[in-house]
């Protein structure tokens, strides 16, 4: 699969720096065109520099700004409000996740198949998130 030239990239905000080499490089070996942050700050370089990802993959704990920060900033929306999913291993309650809207929540430690799950519904989906937020429970590091 080649990346499909008429969608943005999949936006990777996540401090674990081995982490976000392991999900973008199993992203990117599927096709997908990856950015990748390490902060809040640097997402919001991102964004700010014109990038239009499809989907976010945004990690709560980050230094400096948290994820719930960047998911308020606005940042988002101007780029044209892409579907979120929160990444973390903090738990995230269903009524926090709808607070701010995102598309679903992964726990981690995940394993990459349900990632990828995620990433190829919301592909397959035109981009549209979902009419509720997704909790993907259970999920093994692999």
């Amino acid at each position: 699969m080649s990346p499909d030239p008429g969608r943005g990239p999949i936006l990777v905000v996540e401090d674990d720096e081995q982490l976000a080499w392991v999900v973008a490089r199993h992203l990117r070996a599927r096709g997908y065109a990856v950015e990748s942050a390490t902060s809040v700050e640097e997402a919001e370089c991102i964004l700010a520099s014109g990038v239009r990802p499809s989907v976010v993959l945004l990690d709560i704990n980050l230094p400096g700004d948290t994820g719930w920060a960047f998911l308020r900033s606005g940042h988002l929306a101007a780029a044209g409000a892409p579907p979120v999913y929160v990444v973390s291993a903090t738990a995230v309650t269903a009524s926090r996740l709808r607070e701010f809207g995102v598309a679903g929540y992964l726990p981690k430690p995940f394993a990459l198949p349900t990632l990828m799950e995620i990433v190829e519904r919301q592909a397959s989906a035109g981009g549209e998130p979902p009419a509720e937020a997704d909790g993907v429970e259970g999920s093994d590091a692999r």
